[in-house]
């Protein structure tokens, strides 16, 4: 008897405020990544994606109801309802019931309830990803239909919780059956900041697909998306946000003698500089390609929740600069990464400088980036989690 078989769990809603589409492609592609291990594991995935109605004017391109096939496992429907959707600003969160945010919020659960009700869902658990809002609408549906809820904790600092404030956050998530945290220092905050007992938090870090991610021919790859064959190559992925620090990288390489950046994401802060070699927004799917083609992975981030962007390089064979931060402390080793102040410039140069010069240590880090990986598998990290959520339900 297989796994598969003996779960209790048989159907899932998930709610997420981002899931990729046509508009949209790269928007939150590790909530398809997740939903779809879900899938494999035999659990029917019913995905509620409320959109904004001036995000949505497009309908062809955010159409409101696809399914997706999922190799190995059930097919997904992904329902996408529209909502009316006002700014929700953190210094708003100090207006307590007067908070603008609270109408986008009841606009956003409104719309999952409506897909819930016509569709007569009736799942064996509901689960949120980020605690607002979706978290928080799934909390307070799973509440009203009897269902167990599951918030989906992955947000550093707690920044979509900021926006409602401590206070409304504690009664929002009080019905919560579960948390399912992605790092220790979240199950921490959770604890501390919104007196969530221990045991009710999971902590499972971010996985990767390994059969999309993995090591490809680096000659191959350099040669399919134009880059120099010859050179030492920085590869950083993410939004271009300061506290990312794609500028920092770009700052870090810039003058260093046969060295280039592999720049993918899109954002305010994008990385400039004679050494930057490729600078553009690319396909979840084109990800590895490129991870493949560098020689290091660089991502001096201030904060994260668990950082996907490192445990797909780890899972393509890279070694990994990032930051000392605790957040990293679940994903990192000494024998495959170098941690380093993430807003010191001089630091990831060195950084980069030692792999750069160093052809043995860089091999043996990236032997073990990959061994290491097999920890972070996102299939066995859907079986764990569902694991958790039985013993809950």
């Amino acid at each position: 008897m297989n796994s598969q078989s003996l779960r209790r769990m048989r159907t899932m809603v998930v709610v997420t405020g981002g899931y990729p589409s046509l508009a949209r492609p790269t928007h939150m592609p590790f909530v398809r990544q997740f939903v779809h291990a879900v899938a494999r594991q035999g659990v029917r995935c019913t995905v509620i994606h409320p959109v904004a109605i001036h995000e949505g004017l497009n309908a062809g391109k955010q159409p409101c109801s696809t399914w997706e096939a999922v190799p190995l496992g059930e097919p997904v429907q992904v329902l996408r309802p529209r909502f009316l959707s006002f700014a929700v600003r953190d210094q708003w969160a100090r207006l307590g019931p007067l908070n603008p945010g609270l109408l986008t919020l009841n606009n956003f659960t409104g719309a999952v309830r409506r897909v819930v009700t016509r569709q007569k869902l009736r799942p064996d658990a509901f689960y949120g990803h980020f605690l607002y809002l979706a978290g928080a609408a799934a909390a307070k549906i799973g509440r009203e239909s009897g269902v167990p809820s599951f918030p989906g904790v992955g947000e550093g600092e707690f920044w979509t919780v900021r926006k409602f404030g401590l206070r409304r956050a504690k009664r929002d998530m009080d019905f919560a059956a579960g948390f399912v945290a992605n790092s220790s220092v979240l199950k921490s905050m959770l604890n501390q900041e919104l007196s969530i007992p221990f045991q009710d938090i999971g902590v499972f870090p971010n996985g990767t697909d390994r059969t999309l991610f993995y090591p490809r021919d680096k000659a191959a790859m350099r040669h399919k998306y134009g880059l120099p064959q010859g050179r030492f190559l920085v590869a950083c992925v993410g939004n271009y946000l300061w506290k990312k620090g794609s500028v920092r990288v770009a700052q870090a390489i810039q003058g260093l003698d046969g060295v280039g950046g592999v720049f993918m994401g899109h954002g305010p802060c994008p990385p400039v500089g004679r050494n930057v070699v490729f600078n553009q927004r690319v396909s979840h799917d084109t990800v590895p390609e490129l991870l493949s083609a560098a020689d290091v992975f660089v991502l001096p981030t201030v904060v994260e929740g668990s950082s996907n962007a490192i445990v797909e390089a780890m899972a393509c064979g890279l070694p990994v600069v990032s930051s000392h931060g605790a957040f990293n402390d679940d994903l990192l080793t000494e024998e495959m990464s170098i941690r380093v102040d993430p807003l010191a410039v001089d630091a990831i140069r060195d950084a980069i400088v030692r792999l750069r010069d160093d052809a043995g240590l860089r091999r043996s880090m990236a032997e073990a980036a990959l061994r290491r990986s097999a920890r972070f598998d996102i299939d066995e990290r859907a079986r764990r989690i569902l694991d958790f959520m039985e013993e809950r339900l």
